[in-house]
Order: structure tokens, then sequence, then C-alpha cells
């Protein structure tokens, strides 16, 4: 992997108040956020909104449903939809994961996307899945994160030179095969860009499960329409994808937050603490008093 690029993002690192074993901070760039590990982290929640994942070192396993998602040194990962999963994390003090995430504005996004089209018209595949799909740092993507990472280490830099590079990492990932998945939040009428807004909107009130009806409402398509588009994108039908995502919230909560069962009940939305615990041991096979303590997931 680029000395220069782990080397700027172990400064860094270096730089926090407290470095931790395992983190996920802010830098002095909004939108620009450092991921890093210095042990193993068992399958855990993890969400991610819609941006770049860069993996410098480690390796990192995402699982949806029956899909296995691998990354590691000089990938990235592509987020074309808000989503929330399981991932399991590889590192040692030794061979630390050590990464850098991206998100840009939807708006700006579609900016970008409108001006690139004028010069290299896009052709978005008929259906881009899930959204996540992990690939190989082209050169030029590989030196403008790098040019990046100098900017974070530097006042001015990431406030002058910072933004047009990380419309510049954008612009190459728009460009990349598969990458290309991100477009499909810019096109306002294809299904994948109203589902990317309900999820959007689901996020406002985890705790609510929201009726069909209401959320082909929000996408602006009838219900067989929405529901058809939904499972094509993430696998499973709204009502499904609300359920799980609760439950794997719950999880979260019951090992990261140290509420007891009936306080995450109540937290993610369920009347029912007896409810709750059988939905929850149905998904995950042990009851939610047994939910095993992680490490924070990053």
């Amino acid at each position: 992997m680029h000395s220069e690029l782990r080397t700027n993002l172990e400064a860094i690192r270096a730089a926090q108040a407290s470095p931790l074993e395992i983190g996920f901070v802010e830098t002095k760039m909004p939108r620009v956020r450092l991921f890093w590990a210095d042990k193993s982290v068992a399958r855990a929640p993890l969400s991610y909104e819609p941006g770049i994942a860069v993996i410098v070192s480690g390796e990192k396993i995402g699982y949806f449903e029956d899909r296995r998602i691998s990354y590691g040194p000089g990938q990235y990962l592509a987020v074309g939809l808000p989503v929330f999963f399981e991932c399991e994390t590889f590192a040692s003090k030794e061979a630390p994961l050590i990464g850098i995430f991206l998100s840009m504005d939807p708006v700006e996004l579609r900016t970008l996307a409108r001006e690139l089209a004028t010069h290299d018209p896009a052709t978005l595949s008929p259906r881009t899945g899930l959204g996540i799909e992990p690939l190989t740092m082209p050169e030029p993507f590989r030196d403008a994160v790098t040019r990046l990472t100098r900017h974070v280490l530097n006042a001015a830099e990431a406030a002058v030179l910072g933004p047009d590079t990380v419309k510049e990492i954008f612009f190459h990932a728009l460009q990349d095969r598969h990458g290309r998945v991100l477009l499909s939040q810019t096109h306002g009428n294809r299904p994948e860009a109203r589902i990317a807004h309900v999820l959007r909107e689901l996020e406002k009130t985890p705790e609510v499960i929201a009726d069909v009806e209401s959320l082909a409402h929000a996408a602006g398509m009838s219900t067989a329409s929405l529901h058809r588009h939904f499972k094509a994108v993430t696998g499973l039908s709204p009502l499904q994808y609300q359920k799980r995502k609760r439950l794997m919230q719950a999880k979260s909560l019951l090992t990261f937050g140290n509420l007891g069962v009936a306080e995450t009940a109540r937290a993610v939305g369920y009347a029912s603490a007896a409810q709750f615990s059988r939905d929850f041991s149905a998904y995950f096979g042990t009851p939610p008093s047994r939910a095993e303590l992680y490490p924070y997931p990053v």
C-alpha cells in the first residue's frame, strides 16, 4: 500500500487527543472521517451512509443477508445507498485497520454527475443492487486520496484545497465500474434514487415502523412498484428491512449502550418487551439478555 498515504493517516490518528485502540473520528474537513482498529472486532452492527470508504491496511468483511463483502488494503467501498448491516474487522497492532471515509451531499453529487455527463455520458446498469461494491483504487484515485490526507494535516490546505480534492475523488469514483453505483442517487427518476430517498426518510424515525402505503407515497410509487424495487435494492421487503434494522439497532444498544432488555425494546419502538425478545431470539439465535459484548465497530 502507498507508504505516504498510510504515513499521513497514522499522523492524523496520532494528532487525536487520546487515540483509542478503536475509533471513528471527524477530521479538520467536513465529511472526511478517519477510522482505525488495533485489534480484530467480531461481527457487529454497523451503518454506512452513502459515500466512499478507503482501506489502507487491515481487512473488513460486511454481511448483508446472503451477501459477503470483503475489502482490504488498496481497495475502496462505494456505498450508493444508506445501509445497515453487520461487519467484521481483522486487525492487530502490527497490522492495524486504517482507513478514511468520505461522504458527499446528494445535491453536490448530482451537480458533479451532471457536469461529468456533459463530457462523458455514463450508462447505469438496469439494476445497481444494494449499492456496495469493493473496488481497487486506480492510480489517479489513490493520488487524490493521498493529497487529501496531506490537506487534513494542514488547516489552511484543508480549508482551501480540501473541498476540490474531495470532489476529484468522487469524480474518479463516478467514472469507475461499479463505483458508478453512486450515480443511482443522482438520477431522481430511477427506482434506486427513489428508494434511497425512502431509506433516508426511515433514518429520521428509526423507532417507527412505517406502512408500505406511506413509503410508496414518499417515493412517488405505487405500493406494488415500491415493494418490487425496494426488494431489488435491499434484498428485503420494506417491512422486513425495517424489522431487521430495528433488531440490528437493538443489538447495538445492548452491546454498546449498557441498556437493559426492556429499555432497549422501548428505544427501538417495541411496545412489548416479550415480543421484542421473541423477535430478537428468532433473528440472532440468542435471547437479548445474552447479547455478546463486542468492542465498538468501525
